[in-house]
């Protein structure tokens, strides 16, 4: 639980932050082409006009006008996404290129690990292109990862690629969807993954019903097994925080589900969790379309065109329904004693009518309160 001190102290950083809104993080979407087909991904590439990617050129031409136009002295880091990013053929040339500035020298990709699993090598290459982390997608066992990624040795790819990462130096998260066929498996898979791979961060995220997880609802958790994944993730963390300081050791947090609540937020993570989409992370998605997260459903709309506009003037003039929270204060938030801190919660989970996907501070709280 953290002190009322330190939940005020936070907010107020918050406040300043959605003031000043510096850009701070670029999440950009390489790519919604992929080379697995997983039951449960959030952002598939159906329905998708994927002859739209941006081209190289524009890729570069927009970390280049980026850098020309913002403050980058409190810039922090590069998140790249997909899709999968390491389909794009172009990625490394293009890595190459914008980590010629000393701005863009901390670049994280977040992959399934099946090209890096089959091509260690390429490991040392990004490292001389500004890649400093990898993040890996590890749902479950061998069985349940697999069945979910829809390929068998998907599992032995991932496994293989973040050890290699880790044998590397980068710095490793891996990252485990917690989902209704898997939840059980996540307290086994974090002591595998902690004693076999040696990652710096073993992440957890509870399931969103978006793109093929909604068609897919077997996968959706119950509130009864989210309350044993937060469970889990608290006692765990709790015993084992106090040896983070140490970089060989393995965080164990939960990832950005949103807000739990005064009483436990804070507990599970080393940090307390606000949304930052549009408060200091740009979204580039892979058309080109300027979003404030790489994760929000398009039918919430994106702010601008970096074909058309120039990203500053879209970043200074439009995002305010990400810095502004008032218009998400409706239905069950409208009487929530959370509100200050949790502002409607992560953007992801926002529909365009209002709603939400789910709230996990109601969740958790539903019946017995397992804190």
């Amino acid at each position: 639980m953290k002190s009322n001190n330190n939940l005020s102290i936070w907010q107020n950083r918050i406040e300043k932050m959605v003031e000043k809104h510096p850009l701070q993080i670029i999440s950009w979407e390489a790519t919604r082409k992929c080379n697995l087909n997983c039951k449960h991904c959030g952002s598939p590439s159906e329905n998708v006009q994927l002859q739209e990617e941006l081209t190289t050129k524009e890729v570069i031409n927009a970390f280049k006008q980026i850098e020309e136009d913002f403050d980058m002295s409190q810039f922090r880091h590069i998140n790249i996404t997909g899709g999968e990013p390491f389909v794009r053929k172009d990625l490394f040339y293009i890595l190459e290129q914008i980590s010629q500035s000393p701005h863009y020298r901390n670049i994280d990709i977040q992959t399934n690990g099946m090209v890096l699993g089959k091509n260690p090598d390429l490991i040392e290459k990004l490292k001389q292109f500004g890649v400093t982390g990898i993040g890996i997608s590890i749902d479950g066992d061998q069985e349940a990862h697999d069945a979910l990624r829809r390929m068998n040795g998907s599992y032995k790819l991932a496994v293989k690629a973040a050890k290699s990462a880790v044998d590397s130096g980068l710095v490793v998260t891996v990252s485990t969807v917690a989902h209704a066929k898997n939840f059980d498996q996540i307290p086994k898979l974090y002591e595998t993954i902690k004693k076999e791979v040696k990652p710096r961060v073993f992440r957890v995220m509870t399931l969103d019903p978006l793109g093929r997880a909604d068609l897919n609802k077997e996968y959706l958790l119950s509130s009864c097994q989210t309350k044993h994944v937060i469970e889990f993730l608290q006692k765990t963390y709790a015993k084992n925080c106090h040896k983070y300081s140490n970089p060989k050791e393995t965080m164990i947090e939960l990832g950005c589900g949103g807000w739990l609540g005064k009483e436990i937020e804070g507990t599970l993570r080393p940090f307390i969790f606000h949304c930052v989409a549009g408060i200091n992370n740009l979204g580039i998605l892979y058309d080109g379309k300027l979003a404030a997260c790489s994760n929000i459903p398009r039918e919430l709309g994106f702010e601008g065109d970096l074909r058309i506009d120039r990203i500053k003037d879209i970043w200074d003039n439009k995002y305010q329904k990400y810095r502004n929270f008032k218009w998400k204060k409706t239905r069950d938030c409208q009487n929530c004693g959370e509100w200050d801190y949790c502002h409607g919660g992560p953007m992801h989970k926002m529909k365009k009518n209002g709603t939400r996907t789910d709230c996990i501070y109601k969740t958790i709280n539903l019946n017995e309160n397992l804190f």
